[in-house]
């Protein structure tokens, strides 16, 4: 065979693993992305099942006014974020988290008021440095706003009976400098002295003047959720 066959074979060859290497890279790319760069992402922060063996069998049958008092969040709570990406069509959730999370809140009279709630915006971190970093800078830009917060603006009456409940609180969410009017659902479980409260937020980037998240071919949703579960304590 000649020396000019010879290197067109060769040609052919290293073409042929050159496509091949494409395919690859186009179809399991994605795959290994979510897979081994994002993984497994942890569930909702919200409370346990009603009946569930991790629910603490609360005390359904105390009226709200044993509420009373003022409440403080306590070291155990969680806040962050979770939004979807796509990346080449692999669908992915990526979610945040800090506990450096401060709060209060005050019921009088079987009526909730003056509820507070701060998240340290730089503590909140995933599983990927890379991430957080963009998130950090570009996007959040947390040097200048260090702070997300959401205020009550009006008293809710709770319901008759203490124990598990859901209530709606109204309130102001500042992110990124900018506050919108939201409404928030909170999942409320009341047990003594314990009072846990889980909710989460919608949030749409441009409402709070957050820059595209997406990069390097990476598209994020135009929304996402902050989410919280609260350990207060009387």
């Amino acid at each position: 065979m000649s020396s000019k066959k010879l290197g067109s074979r060769k040609i052919l060859i290293l073409g042929g693993v050159l496509v091949a290497l494409v395919v690859v890279a186009v179809t399991v790319g994605p795959w290994a992305y979510g897979k081994f760069v994002v993984g497994d992402q942890p569930d909702e922060l919200a409370l346990p099942a009603a009946g569930s063996s991790a629910d603490a069998k609360p005390d359904t049958s105390a009226a709200t006014d044993a509420l009373d008092g003022a409440w403080t969040v306590g070291a155990d709570s969680a806040a962050g974020y979770r939004v979807d990406e796509v990346l080449f069509g692999q669908n992915v959730t990526v979610v945040g988290r800090t506990d450096q999370v401060e709060g209060s809140a005050t019921v009088a009279d079987g009526v909730l008021s003056a509820t507070t709630m701060s998240v340290d915006m730089e503590s909140v971190a995933t599983d990927e440095s890379r991430r957080d970093a963009q998130y950090r800078d570009r996007i959040m830009d947390t040097a200048t706003y260090p702070t997300a917060t959401f205020t009550q603006t009006a008293p809710v009456e709770l319901p008759a009976t203490g124990g598990r409940f859901t209530v709606t609180v109204p309130g102001d969410l500042t992110v990124r400098g900018v506050t919108r009017a939201v409404e928030v659902e909170l999942d409320v479980q009341a047990s003594g002295e314990a009072l846990d409260v889980a909710g989460s937020i919608d949030v749409v980037f441009a409402d709070y003047e957050i820059p595209e998240p997406g990069f390097s071919g990476i598209s994020v949703d135009d929304h996402g959720k902050i989410e919280f579960l609260l350990k207060m304590a009387r």
